[in-house]
């Protein structure tokens, strides 16, 4: 792991911490070798079952996520026992490590849908990738917080507070919008705040160092920062106490999950019944109240705002 440490006039400084792998997209060369072993994979597989009349898909879909979040694993398996059955279908959660097989896969039929990523992180996936694949609906909101183990609350950070946040635009953004909105920091006139970068901080009072970390790492550099901005349910999985969540608003709409299927399929009535398990009114109902430990302070109703 190496250390860089950038600054700039327009921007406080930065430091990046590096892994030895990203979880952001891959190389070009990678993706036409997934690409080749998915379509493999596809003719092989089909839609993982007899199809149902008129349709790509058989009754039972198979939905996936983000091998490595319980909560959304939690969430797939309560939609198919309690609200699947009314519309005559199945779901069977398909955890995959890998984000772009699983969008791919999805794209082509292999996968009715997937539900591991926010409408900004799809973007940038369409931007570098061009697959077929639309986000229908909004579903849940993941939680996400401020954890220190040094400090009580976000005003006892000290000036120049080292804070850790995710590396890929889109969660960087969230972040940066978090401490925005906390009255931390302001952006440049006419930032649009979900794809805001450090470049488009106007004022930076306190000045905080920020700290730029893989996808999961939250919990493992908690200890050697000041404060890590990032998912919850990567903090519950790894055990960290919640005595150490300082900051937690309500998740603003732009980031919550999507449910993205391939854009081929948005008709195809076994995917307009999918759609209409996620939509049930209960579902949102559900995500207010459960006490389901691998579900609550990390799934969230979709906010209002």
């Amino acid at each position: 792991m190496s250390t860089e440490i950038r600054s700039g006039s327009e921007a406080p400084a930065e430091i990046t911490l590096r892994r030895r792998r990203p979880r952001w997209l891959i190389p070009v060369i990678v993706a036409v070798v997934i690409v080749a072993a998915a379509a493999i994979a596809f003719a092989v597989k089909g839609s993982s079952g007899k199809t149902a009349a008129g349709s790509h898909f058989g009754t039972n879909l198979q939905v996936a996520y983000e091998a490595d979040s319980s909560s959304e694993n939690a969430f797939l398996q309560y939609l198919n026992d309690k609200i699947a059955p009314k519309y005559g279908i199945k779901i069977t959660p398909v955890g995959i490590e890998d984000g772009n097989q699983l969008d791919l896969a999805t794209s082509t039929g292999q996968y009715a849908a997937n539900i591991y990523q926010h409408q900004y992180w799809l973007k940038e996936v369409l931007a570098k990738t061009h697959w077929p694949l639309t986000a229908v609906n909004p579903v849940f909101q993941w939680a996400y917080s401020m954890y220190s183990e040094k400090y009580r609350s976000i005003n006892a950070l000290p000036n120049g507070a080292s804070i850790a946040l995710l590396n890929d635009p889109a969660n960087t953004a969230q972040a940066l919008w978090l401490l925005e909105r906390a009255g931390k920091i302001t952006f440049k006139p006419g930032t649009q705040p979900w794809y805001a970068t450090t470049a488009n901080i106007a004022t930076n009072p306190e000045h905080y160092h920020f700290i730029f970390i893989d996808y999961g790492d939250g919990p493992r550099v908690l200890p050697d920062v000041d404060a890590v901005i990032a998912y919850n349910m990567q903090f519950i999985g790894a055990g960290t106490s919640q005595k150490y969540k300082i900051y937690a608003p309500p998740a603003p709409r732009a980031f919550a999950g999507q449910l993205v299927v391939g854009t081929k399929y948005l008709h195809d009535p076994q995917i307009v019944k999918l759609i209409k398990v996620f939509m049930d009114p209960r579902v949102q109902a559900y995500l207010r109240t459960t006490t389901n430990p691998q579900l609550k302070d990390q799934l969230t109703p979709v906010s209002t705002g």
